[in-house]
Parts: C-alpha cells; structure tokens; sequence
C-alpha cells in the first residue's frame, strides 16, 4: 500500500510540473538551462553545442545559452535545423502557430532585447548579430513551439561567434600613410564601428561604418580626427555575421613607393 501510494503522489506531481525536455543541459545534477538562475551551461565564442525541443508543448521547451562579450566587440548566435519546425524571425515570414521555434537576445529576466532575423534568406536558420557595450555576460534563449508536442529528434544547433575583425598595424607616423580598404561580401547592408587604438591600447577614434551590399570602402586613416601622427591597431566590429567582411590596412609610403599590406582577420571559429 505504501508503494502503491508513493507511486501515485509521484504521478500526480509529474502531472503538475511544468513539462522538460530531456537533452543532456536539462538534467544536470546541480541544475538545468531552463532559466538563466544557476544555469550551467556558457558557451565560448566558436563553440557550438546541439539541443533538443522536446517538451508537451504547454508550455514550451525553454533553452537558456550564456555567453561572455568584449566591450566594441561584435557577436553573432546562430540556430539552425530541427525536424519539420521553422524558426520566427524580425521581418521575415508569419510562422504558423505551434510549429515555430524563437532565439532572442534576453535580459535576465527574460525580456526581449532583440529578436532573431533569417540567416540568408531561410526560415530554416535565424541569427542574432550585436555590438556588445560593455564587457560582461549575455543571454540567448531559444523557446520550442508552443502548443505542439515537441520530441527528441526535433533537435537543433547554436552556434555563437566573436565576429569583429583585427588588423595588428596602422601606421601614419614619419613618412607611412595607412589607408584602410573593407569590402562587404554579402547581399545585405552592413553597419558598424572601426576602432582606433594606440599602441598602449587607449582608444583614439571610433569611425562609424556603413556598407551597402557587395560594396568596398576605402577609407583614408591619416584625414580622421585624431589619427594624424600616429600609430596602433584596429577593430571593425559590425552587424554582418560571420565571414561578411574582408580587408585590409594598407601603409603607403611616398617617398619609396613602398606598399606593406596588413589583412584584416577574424577570430577563429
């Protein structure tokens, strides 16, 4: 009779709890990904890591993914694939209730700071791109179809970069000038900083960056305010996601007819 009675009190509070998917962040020993207290799992820049959805769907599976961010420095989280669900996205689409999957940029408490937008067009991939403003801790959360019975094959992949791109040099002291050149790859506009820093690494100027699609700015360093006589390095921190951008910094010296080229690169995957 005993057992018989635990059994049934343990039925009928599995019946009260709210419904949990089953992928390995959900069933930590300490705790799970569900909410953004005592979350375990944080993800590093070029990390990826494969979720599921599977919950009741009511309410739906709740995936919550820590990441930590560098002041200026631009980000891109990716979610892609799933049996069959789709994914909302800014601008995109209306989905179909209950068989729509969300990833959103989150505050600690859940409210939304910026939604996902499709990644190259398809409703099958969506991505969040941001400049971080300051250093610190971020949130991405992916939320499952609500209303639809969600299981363990309905699987998807995150994917989080550091997309800001480097060039170690820039010169306009003595007799070098730097010109720096910065092609958009992509079909879409881009937006964004370059950044300016000196050798000790103090800021000198931050120059707004804006590309229409397949476009090429060339800017010249030594006529921006504040970069006349000096030197340092650069960072292009933009809104295009990984690999939209390609360049170079340029040091032109007249006197010689010397060119030294500096390419801009990307954090590793």
């Amino acid at each position: 009779m005993r057992r018989a009675a635990l059994l049934c009190a343990l039925a009928i509070l599995a019946a009260a709890s709210p419904a949990r998917s089953h992928d390995r962040w959900d069933l930590g020993t300490l705790d799970d990904d569900d909410g953004p207290t005592n979350n375990p799992n944080e993800l590093p820049y070029g990390g990826s890591q494969i979720h599921d959805l599977e919950a009741t769907g009511s309410p739906p599976d709740e995936d919550w993914i820590q990441v930590r961010v560098r002041d200026g420095h631009s980000y891109e989280a990716r979610a892609s694939g799933t049996s069959g669900i789709y994914w909302s996205a800014v601008g995109g689409p209306v989905c179909q209730v209950g068989f729509c999957a969300s990833l959103a940029r989150v505050d600690a408490v859940g409210t939304i700071l910026q939604g996902a937008s499709q990644l190259e067009g398809s409703s099958r991939a969506v991505s969040v791109r941001w400049i971080a403003a300051a250093a610190g801790g971020a949130l991405l959360r992916v939320t499952g179809p609500n209303g639809t019975a969600m299981g363990t094959s309905d699987e998807y992949v995150f994917e989080f970069f550091d997309t800001t791109y480097a060039a170690p040099r820039f010169n306009n002291s003595a007799s070098q000038t730097t010109v720096l050149i910065i092609q958009n790859l992509t079909v879409v506009g881009v937006t964004g900083n370059i950044d300016f820093y000196s050798a000790a690494g103090n800021l000198l100027h931050s120059e707004p960056l804006t590309l229409n699609a397949r476009a090429t700015s060339v800017v010249n360093t030594a006529a921006l305010p504040g970069l006349a006589g000096q030197s340092g390095s650069v960072l292009v921190a933009h809104t295009g996601g990984w690999g939209a951008l390609a360049g170079k910094a340029v040091a032109l010296e007249p006197a010689t007819g010397f060119t030294f080229d500096t390419p801009l690169v990307a954090a590793t995957r």
